[in-house]
């Protein structure tokens, strides 16, 4: 197979057909009984050769592949997403309040300074850590006039979804004299959210795309979903002449949606919705018009549901750490607005921690009391939320 590139799109030649070629050739050179055998140094040098020529080859059909929205992956996906007009949704910074006790005056150098830096130079900004080696930045520089314990605001060094436990931020990283203990008496004050993932990124992508789609259900959930900070949008609609069983009013639409500015969703209602039909929601935003007046646009975020999760679990010559696993199943299971609750879910996940783990009897509840297999939320806004309390492991 030779390589090209046309209309069908890029095919390459195989490592065993340039190996081929490159034999083919070194006998033309050199006579049919050159010793080309894998442990010559000509074969080795063939070999060389051709893992070279597959090596380019490979960066070319990634390169070729990055064009193609569905394949590009990291800021080559950025790029080609901004063609469409929407970008990555940024991850943010996990905050916690931390006391510290001093037994002097004394200042502390916070972000606020010139070394306000994403990676700032630790040596000149007050740091601590937790007990996982987490670095913590002090925000605003503080100006201690006596001793006594006092509570800043602390930010995580690193971007995303850093998980803060109770009495873990006790260790300081720039050394202050004065400074005699340091605890976080509570969890985060602010938690803070991973950058959005390729895969999450391409979906929403999917969802723009049907902006300027003929059915105004779906240029309105596309245009809302390009918001920027807007996790996920859910449009329904009532066609009935009456309130129907999620409790929209006749002729009336319902948007339910995490994340982003509530004036732009609102812009987005008034641009999109269609003549004469209702909405139905708590929030209301009030959109200017051309005329002077003003248009009531209505929708709702999403209602955090309480699961309750049970199971029993064991390990052949082993202990499990109940907490441990309680703790993950909160940090790293998440529910979608309106989607059911499954145990199976859950099983899969624990497994990944532990192939030799034992799983049985995974049930999950909304109220604690009746048990199932499979939960379903009580409504389209509602979404299922873990806490450790509502886990029982046996």
């Amino acid at each position: 197979m030779p390589d090209v590139l046309n209309e069908t799109g890029l095919e390459t030649k195989s490592l065993t057909e340039l190996q081929e070629e490159l034999e083919t050739a070194y006998k033309s050179i050199y006579g049919v009984d050159i010793n080309l055998d894998p442990n010559s140094p000509d074969g080795q040098i063939i070999n060389i050769e051709s893992q070279a020529g597959i090596d380019l080859r490979e960066l070319l059909t990634k390169i070729n592949a990055g064009f193609d929205p569905d394949q590009a992956e990291g800021r080559v996906l950025d790029q080609r997403l901004a063609l469409n007009g929407i970008q990555r949704n940024g991850g943010t910074f996990t905050l916690v309040s931390i006391d510290i006790t001093t037994d002097r005056a004394l200042d502390l150098v916070g972000l606020d300074t010139e070394s306000a830096e994403l990676t700032p130079d630790i040596d000149d900004l007050y740091t601590i850590k937790d007990d996982e080696g987490t670095l913590f930045y002090l925000l605003e520089s503080q100006n201690i006039i006596a001793a006594g314990t006092n509570a800043f605001s602390f930010r995580a060094a690193e971007i995303g979804n850093i998980q803060v436990s109770i009495g873990t931020i006790t260790t300081p990283v720039t050394i202050i004299a004065g400074v005699t203990t340091i605890n976080n008496t509570a969890a985060a004050s602010s938690q803070g959210e991973d950058e959005e993932t390729d895969a999450e990124f391409k979906e929403r992508r999917k969802i723009s795309t049907s902006i300027s789609s003929i059915g105004y259900l779906d240029a309105i959930q596309a245009a809302i979903s390009n918001i920027t900070g807007v996790v996920i949008a859910i449009v329904l609609e009532n066609i009935t002449n009456t309130t129907d069983g999620d409790g929209i009013p006749a002729h009336s639409i319902w948007c339910i949606v995490d994340g982003g500015d509530n004036d732009e969703i609102g812009e987005v209602i008034y641009a999109k919705k269609s003549s004469g039909s209702g909405m139905y929601g708590d929030i209301a935003v009030d959109v200017p018009r051309p005329s002077g007046a003003t248009f009531e646009a209505k929708f709702d975020r999403p209602e955090d549901a309480d699961l309750y999760i049970r199971f029993s679990l064991s390990l052949t010559g082993g202990t499990v750490d109940e907490d441990e696993i309680k703790r993950l199943i909160v940090e790293n299971i998440t529910w979608q607005v309106g989607a059911d609750a499954v145990g199976s879910t859950i099983t899969t996940y624990i497994q990944t921690l532990n192939v030799n783990y034992q799983i049985t009897a995974m049930q999950v509840s909304d109220d604690g009391a009746s048990w199932a297999e499979v939960v379903a939320v009580a409504a389209p806004i509602n979404r299922f939320v873990n806490d450790t309390a509502r886990i029982t492991i046996t």
